[in-house]
């Protein structure tokens, strides 16, 4: 078939469907940290506020500490079968859960009650949405990442992260719309149920539009050299060279599909080794050509061979986890440790800090304004360091930098939200600023930690390991802080946590200094 590059409808539809499933995520995990009281009185009741507030930050957080189980799974299938397979199931999965927990009877309260039963089906239900948000972000950060141009990739991965920031603007428009609007009885019998049900026509736009999309080029060319045509796809296309004199990725259209018959696997092998010479070109920046051929961990990516494989045979391991864990499993621990304090910082901030500051007096209306305007300086730090990594940013030294400020920062943050609502107005904006910068600062570079077959699984599980169990536990960790600290310094408690792991994400940058010395050049972006 003849070469092109993808028009600009489906790169609008690119983005749409890998913003759609994130969007989605967001929506729902914010508006169930915004409605903090409702749920706990609903599913919690206690006349202990501080064990009530401790059994929701706990179910909040099984949510997140399955997310590396969800890595696993969707990883594997991102892959196997290929990248837009794996995106499609996900959003599937979390639309169901969302929905069922949009129905679930309550403990004691209004027409439909279960008494403890309620909990426990909740607690259950937010297992499965950790399972699905574990494939779907990692996913798409890793779809977007390969197929957009090099040239272009660090906007196109930040733009995909400020999806988070539209999800949960819509979700804490819907909140409030609510609870501005209806009665705290009536928010407690059925109006909490909204957000939930709301879920659903966004993922099924979502399932629609993930129909049939292609899928990158690298994954492609490397399940061809490792023996597997039979991957998603079963209308192949070669891309072509990007704009000239860039050595932009090639991309492979693929509809998808479950498998390949006999005939359009030819295809797939004709249409690779034609393009074989384009891909050798982009696959060995990264030193991943050399194993690729020769099935031995490829040498060049740290000094002496990828991970701990150190050039062995790699040809039994017939699953991404296994390779993974065999040959990079340094890379993924400094992975997780690299994006340590991003990882606290944003969900102390997007769901502790929403609920801490309604201790200081300041009404529900201004702490959502607060919130949903932070944002806006959020996606401006996404949009800015994304546009540096595209212009050659040494993304190890500026995660370090973005550590050690953001830790110093929090301190100031987090005591003096108290002082009025001015001030808060101020330090959240200002904190969302570089929590922003750090985001976009970690992802890109992360997703090349790993070589194709094994990356959907190293960087989900790195990132759901990071942003997941550390994140989501974040709001429990600073909540028990605080009650071991006197009463007049429980506000340092959220700065105290942030700058233990600001220590951890400086020992990850100059741990993948020196172990992915690539890394700390420049132009990261351009590495496949």
């Amino acid at each position: 078939m003849g070469q092109r590059e993808l028009s600009g409808a489906m790169w609008g539809r690119v983005v749409i469907v890998a913003g759609i499933g994130t969007i989605l995520e967001w929506f729902d995990y914010y508006c169930f940290s915004q409605l903090a009281g409702t749920i706990e009185a609903v599913f919690f009741p206690s006349e202990n506020a501080m064990m009530q507030a401790l059994s929701f930050w706990g179910i909040f957080a099984i949510g997140f500490v399955v997310r590396p189980l969800g890595a696993l799974l969707f990883g594997h299938i991102g892959d196997t079968v290929g990248r837009n397979a794996c995106l499609l199931i996900s959003i599937l999965c979390m639309a169901a859960s969302t929905v069922l927990i949009g129905v679930l009877p309550t403990y004691n309260t209004g027409r439909y009650s279960a008494g403890v039963a309620a909990p426990v089906l909740l607690a259950l239900l937010r297992m499965v949405q950790g399972l699905a948000m574990g494939g779907e972000y990692g996913s798409a950060i890793i779809y977007m990442s390969e197929l957009a141009r090099p040239s272009m990739r660090g906007k196109f991965v930040a733009l995909l992260q400020g999806c988070v920031n539209v999800g949960m603007i819509l979700a804490t428009g819907l909140v409030m719309l609510l609870q501005n609007n209806m009665s705290e009885q009536a928010m407690l019998e059925w109006g909490w149920r909204v957000p939930f049900l709301a879920a659903f026509g966004t993922a099924l736009i979502g399932a629609v539009l993930r129909r049939g999309m292609p899928e990158p080029h690298a994954f492609l060319a490397a399940a061809r050299r490792a023996g597997r045509p039979s991957v998603a796809g079963s209308m192949i296309e070669e891309g072509e060279e990007g704009e000239e004199g860039e050595d932009d990725a090639d991309v492979e259209i693929a509809s998808a599909g479950s498998g390949l018959t006999d005939k359009s696997a030819e295809a797939l092998r004709s249409g690779l080794a034609a393009s074989e010479p384009a891909a050798a070109n982009a696959t060995v920046l990264m030193g991943w050509e050399e194993g690729a051929q020769s099935g031995k961990a490829p040498v060049g990516h740290h000094g002496q061979g990828q991970g701990h494989g150190h050039g062995k045979d790699l040809s039994h391991h017939h699953t991404p986890l296994m390779r993974l864990l065999s040959t990079n499993l340094l890379g993924l621990v400094l992975h997780i440790c690299f994006m340590a304090w991003v990882s606290g910082a944003f969900y102390t901030t997007v769901s502790w800090l929403a609920k801490d500051l309604n201790h200081y007096g300041y009404s529900l209306v201004s702490t959502q304004g607060i919130l949903v305007c932070s944002m806006i300086p959020n996606f401006l730090g996404l949009a800015t360091m994304g546009a540096a990594i595209d212009a050659g940013l040494r993304v190890l030294w500026s995660n370090a930098a973005l550590a050690l400020a953001g830790s110093a920062l929090g301190f100031a943050v987090f005591s003096g939200v108290s002082v009025s609502l001015g001030a808060a107005w101020g330090l959240v904006a200002l904190f969302h600023f570089v929590i922003g910068l750090a985001q976009a600062n970690v992802a890109l570079p992360c997703t090349r930690i790993y070589e194709p077959l094994q990356r959907t699984t190293g960087f989900s599980l790195g990132f759901n390991i990071g942003y997941g169990v550390i994140g989501g536990l974040s709001p429990f960790a600073v909540t028990a802080i605080q009650t071991s600290l006197p009463e007049g310094d429980r506000g340092y408690a959220a700065a105290i946590w942030l700058m233990a792991l600001g220590a951890i994400s400086v020992a990850g940058s100059f741990g993948l200094r020196l172990y992915a010395p690539r890394l700390s050049k420049p132009y990261v972006a351009k590495l496949e």
